[in-house]
């Protein structure tokens, strides 16, 4: 008797980010890289669902319209679409949900008038409805659900416990945090927002007396991932933002997968932001970068160059290198320094401040610009991720893709993607903490490093020849999906 073939299971995505739709942070970085290389492996059949930003690139996208609905919110009645974009190069079919009032803003978050949209759950819920109420009328429906953050989070709780949805009450659902500080909690007297449920199942949504939408999803999510095995011992241990005793309660199914990155978008060779692309010699292609850069922006060109990029908030550490960097510039000018990135007015004045005195050893570019931050990972000598928390961290792959070794705080993700350089081998430079005797360590050891040409060229090329894609980190997903799909949906 023959045997049918294993048939591919159907996954659907739903996130608030999706790189190059909709990007704030490594969210969307993730959303937009795992389908492709999971519908790559052939092994799965991927599909994303975002919020219908009126943002630039969705708004200049064809699209199809395939679903109409509508519901109460409360006391609003709310009318959506639910529309396919055209758009073949991003590897996998996308999805959005356009609802008029909700998302037909320019930004994802907040915009130039609005430093923060303060409707931020009547939004998430109100995408969240509109997605399930899409789902639940398909013929054929998915074989798992994956939900990315508190902005779905909600989604397992509806699918198991609202009558509405009842046709989805046994498709398998995965969460995957990547960032537990933000948990998209709300005051019970706004459960309004949500759809008819069982009150005894009220205790579902509950943490800390109020609803908690992160803590939700992990009690009824049947996998939860986070992005970095450590970060999900850290979330358990120590710095769990409230969270370490659930965690620690549905530990049998939380599992830790380390992000990975694009090779086709992240290629030195290729790079189209690059003046000059990777060929064959990896010193000389890093140090023409550098010279075409540094004599650009009129600095130094034989000193090392130490660079920061990421967003200027207390998590990511900025204060601490604008601090380092003032008391090393105070009694040594043996290395430059570029800061790229935006965020709190208080750090970008720190770092103009810096510029201002230690200029030209000292750049501080306040903006974010995609084609500057890959010329400077491929010029470079040195990154810095002084993080307080770092989930996983994309910047120090970016930066070792492009041969640029990372100095970074030993957290999160950090701690499972750098091998710390033990004078001969390593990836890197890790520290324990924000201490000013251990960041100038930081700048003393990457001295060394770079007056030893021999030694920092095997560097640079082990860690270029580094697996770091999403092929592994794809396989690790396959093997989760694989744990919960009903063994009948593959046959």
């Amino acid at each position: 008797m023959k045997q049918k073939a294993a048939k591919t299971p159907h996954i659907l995505m739903v996130s608030a980010e999706c790189y190059p739709a909709a990007k704030v942070g490594g969210l969307a970085d993730v959303v937009g890289s795992l389908p492709r290389y999971l519908n790559k492996s052939k092994k799965a059949r991927c599909a994303v669902i975002i919020p219908g930003y009126h943002n630039p690139w969705l708004t200049q996208q064809e699209y199809r319209e395939v679903h109409v609905g509508g519901f109460h919110l409360g006391g609003e009645h709310i009318e959506y679409r639910i529309c396919q974009i055209f758009h073949e190069e991003l590897g996998y079919d996308l999805y959005v949900t356009d609802i008029p009032g909700k998302f037909d803003r320019p930004g994802i978050y907040s915009d130039h008038d609005n430093p923060y949209y303060r409707d931020e759950m009547e939004r998430n819920i109100s995408f969240q409805r509109a997605v399930l109420q899409w789902v639940h009328q398909w013929e054929e429906l998915p074989d798992l659900i994956h939900c990315h953050d508190h902005h779905s989070a909600l989604i397992p709780f509806m699918m198991t416990q609202c009558p509405e949805f009842w046709r989805l009450g046994r498709t398998p659902t995965v969460l995957t945090i990547h960032n537990a500080a933000y948990q998209g909690m709300f005051s019970w007297d706004r459960q309004y927002l949500l759809p008819e449920f069982a009150r005894d199942r009220s205790g579902l949504l509950d943490w800390g007396h109020a609803i908690n939408s992160l803590a939700c999803g992990i009690k009824c999510a049947w996998r939860v991932t986070t992005v970095s095995q450590n970060y999900l011992r850290e979330l358990m241990e120590r710095n769990g933002f409230g969270l370490q005793s659930l965690l620690r309660a549905e530990a049998h199914k939380c599992r830790g997968v380390v992000n990975g990155i694009d090779y086709d978008y992240w290629n030195p060779a290729s790079d189209p932001y690059l003046k000059i692309k990777l060929k064959k010699n990896i010193d000389q292609w890093k140090l023409d970068n550098k010279n075409s850069l540094m004599t650009e922006l009129n600095m130094p060109t034989d000193l090392p160059l130490h660079i920061f990029i990421g967003r200027m908030v207390h998590d990511k550490g900025v204060d601490f290198l604008a601090d380092l960097i003032h008391q090393y510039m105070a009694y040594q000018r043996g290395a430059c320094f570029i800061i790229l990135g935006t965020g709190d007015g208080h750090l970008e004045n720190q770092c103009r401040t810096l510029e201002h005195h230690f200029g030209p050893y000292v750049r501080s570019l306040i903006m974010y610009n995609e084609g500057v931050a890959h010329r400077l990972y491929a010029s470079a000598d040195f990154l810095w991720m002084p993080s307080r928390t770092e989930p996983c961290g994309l910047n120090q792959m970016y930066a070792m893709r492009y041969g640029t070794v990372p100095i970074a705080r030993a957290t999160g993700g950090l701690l499972d993607t750098i091998e710390p350089f033990d004078g001969e081998n390593g990836d890197g430079f890790l520290f324990r903490d924000l201490e000013d005797y251990q960041g100038m360590w930081g700048i003393e050891s990457a001295a060394r490093l770079a007056s030893m040409p021999e030694l920092h060229s095997t560097v640079r090329n082990k860690i270029m020849h580094k697996d770091l894609s999403w092929e592994h980190s794809a396989s690790r997903y396959l093997h989760i999906f694989s744990e919960i799909i009903p063994a009948s949906s593959n046959e």
